[in-house]
């Protein structure tokens, strides 16, 4: 099992909650200023967290990675609609460096759950061709290849061998909540204008990035298997 949550990591909690509020707030009143200042802190506060880690290997330092990719792709999308390709490449450069995360303790197959993954990618590429992409037809092609790639190194971790069961859920977890919220975003710009739809994305992204994080803080740990043996 994780261990207990230190003070430390009770204080990130508390700030982050705090700048998620801040920025759901800003939302609601349409405050620019007060959703820059806060959309990017909870994710930087999750790179944080993994850098105070007593103990990095390779898996953590990708995810941290990732993560400062993530929060500059949050930077970007907030800064201007102008910025939104650039936004898209800052998360696919981050999501590149969750699935090289995610084959350091696992690398085998598990071809259902990739046919599954890619068919997901299908059915909501040709959804989004009923709107109106554009020129960004080809940019969201390769995201939702990459993301759909995500979800299947993160499922492909699920029950493998030598593989933290913890970890292994909660990098799942966050593949699917981060999947959910990009193509609830997706939807939005290019389908249907969602009445509230940009809080439920940040709310399903912010889980998602939590979901990565605390798979790269468990991966080191022993799987109950090897705690067993150990015993």
């Amino acid at each position: 099992m994780p261990k207990k949550l230190t003070t430390r990591a009770k204080i990130l909690i508390a700030v982050g909650v705090i700048f998620a509020l801040a920025f759901i707030a800003g939302e609601l009143i349409d405050s620019y200023p007060l959703r820059m200042a806060a959309k990017t802190v909870p994710v930087l506060l999750m790179a944080l967290y993994l850098l105070l880690q007593p103990s990095k290997g390779r898996f953590q330092w990708l995810v941290i990675v990732g993560l400062l990719f993530g929060a500059a792709g949050d930077f970007l999308l907030e800064l201007s609609p102008d910025a939104f390709l650039f936004g898209l490449i800052a998360f696919l450069i981050g999501h590149i460096f969750y699935i090289l995360a995610f084959l350091t303790d696992c690398r085998r197959p598990v071809w259902g759950v990739a046919i599954f993954a890619y068919l997901y990618g299908v059915g909501i590429f040709s959804f989004l061709d009923m709107g109106d992409m554009g020129d960004m037809m080809l940019p969201v092609l390769i995201y939702i290849l990459v993301i759909t790639t995500m979800l299947w190194r993160a499922a492909a971790r699920f029950h493998a061998p030598g593989v933290n069961h913890a970890s292994a859920k909660a990098g799942l977890l966050g593949a699917l909540f981060f999947l959910a919220s990009d193509s609830l975003l997706a939807i939005t710009l290019f389908v249907y204008d969602l009445p509230y739809a940009g809080i439920v994305v940040i709310l399903t992204y912010w889980i998602g990035q939590l979901g990565i994080t605390l798979a790269a803080a468990w991966a080191g740990q022993p799987s109950p298997a090897e705690r067993a043996s150990a015993g």
